[in-house]
């Protein structure tokens, strides 16, 4: 069967370019995300406590605005925004994931790394001043222990897509003592993810949908994550968004339902989804209308949203030969 693959040719290059430049029942950008700035995104609303400024986390703790200068994170999604905001030196440790993700892992080398919130004599190893974590609430066991062994701990809440990257972006900045920073890149990148299929009228845009399969078990993402943002900003309209949220598990007979024009998956994938028992009746299946984009790249809920939208509309929406030219 033939098939699209489309490698990340630039890594993450927004997150390195724009930093020389410059649950639905979880606050994702943190508990007390209210203002709005530039960009749309919401941002840390600055409160007192015990004589102290600070901004409170998706948890609902309150972490002090001060100098920190040691920084772990326990998120790619952390990962991937202090390496676009923060001095190299400031940063103690990166997660285990990010060094291993595609070919510009290597910008993580050099630097400690931690299997996540749960790797506490890691940690203790370190004596980060600050640990930065995704979605942390559900694990709060782990994160009560980080806590109890001494060390600020700021929750920045579920992955969400672009509703949580940009308040995280300018959450992180403001934290680093860099909350202008934050707020530009956020807006730069809102920017480009909106204005990349701009031109595409929505009677052009192919119905879509992503869609993944491990083991036996079919995964989508759809509206409320960067599954859906990728898809959208790249100019197709997300099918599944009609009945889904979040990151619903299919059966067959749901995508069979939906029948997309298009599906977009992980490279590699697109054989074993159509020769998945039914799925090759789908009109993607039928038509080879099946888009595979690099799995680190396609997953990853960071600013590596852009590269991957810019791929997969190259794949949906190929120029001209004559433009290709000019």
């Amino acid at each position: 069967m033939s098939r699209i693959a489309i490698t990340n040719a630039a890594g993450a290059t927004l997150c390195l370019a724009l930093s020389i430049a410059i649950g639905p029942g979880s606050n994702a950008g943190g508990a007390s995300l209210t203002r709005h700035g530039s960009s749309g995104a919401a941002e840390p609303v600055v409160v007192r406590q015990h004589g102290r400024d600070g901004i409170v986390d998706a948890g609902g703790r309150f972490v002090a605005l001060r100098r920190y200068d040691r920084i772990a994170s326990t998120s790619s999604l952390a990962d991937g925004l202090l390496l676009a905001l923060c001095e190299p030196d400031r940063i103690a440790a990166f997660t285990q994931t990010s060094p291993g993700q595609g070919p510009f892992g290597y910008r993580y080398s050099g630097k400690p790394t931690l299997r996540g919130p749960g790797d506490l004599e890691a940690l203790l190893t370190l004596g980060p001043d600050l640990v930065l974590g995704s979605g942390l609430v559900a694990g709060s066991d782990r994160v009560a222990r980080i806590r109890d062994a001494g060390l600020t701990v700021f929750d920045l809440g579920e992955m969400r897509g672009l509703s949580s990257l940009l308040p995280n972006i300018v959450t992180i900045a403001t934290l680093l003592g860099r909350a202008e920073t934050g707020r530009e890149l956020a807006t730069r990148f809102e920017q480009r993810m909106r204005r990349l299929a701009a031109a595409i009228p929505e009677r052009e845009r192919p119905g879509g949908l992503y869609v993944s399969l491990f083991g036996d078990v079919l995964y989508g993402g759809t509206d409320g994550s960067s599954y859906h943002d990728v898809l959208t900003a790249a100019g197709i309209r997300d099918v599944a968004a009609e009945r889904y949220v979040g990151w619903p598990r299919y059966t067959p007979e749901q995508l069979l339902a939906l029948d997309p024009e298009l599906i977009v998956t992980h490279d590699g994938m697109a054989r074993s989804l159509c020769a998945h028992p039914g799925l090759g009746q789908l009109r993607a299946c039928r038509n080879q209308r099946i888009v595979e984009l690099d799995g680190a790249l396609l997953g990853d809920p960071g600013l590596a949203m852009l590269d991957a939208a810019e791929s997969l509309f190259e794949a949906v929406h190929p120029a001209p030969p004559a433009s290709r030219h000019q």
